[in-house]
């Protein structure tokens, strides 16, 4: 019975560790595609966030609630 726990936790490490290896290599292949790819990015758009607050139109409540507005899109960089 020892010896089965014993083998049993030695193959699920080694199995751990196997897998851990497999994930770093993947991530090493996509970071060189990415390098190798020479395609613009985005920048990031600049938005204000607002508060309105609740009011009364004639007979509607609203409540009070964020707005956001949109200063600047985004474009394309080099």
């Amino acid at each position: 019975m020892k010896i089965a726990i014993l083998l049993l936790s030695m193959v699920t490490i080694l199995s751990s560790c196997t897998s851990m290896n497999k994930n770093k290599n993947d991530s090493n292949k996509n970071t060189t595609d990415k390098d190798n790819n020479k395609s613009p990015a985005l920048t990031a758009p600049k938005v204000r966030k607002v508060w309105v607050p609740e009011k009364i139109e004639g007979d509607k409540f609203i409540e009070g609630h964020y707005m956001w507005i949109l200063e600047k899109t985004t474009s394309w960089s080099q």
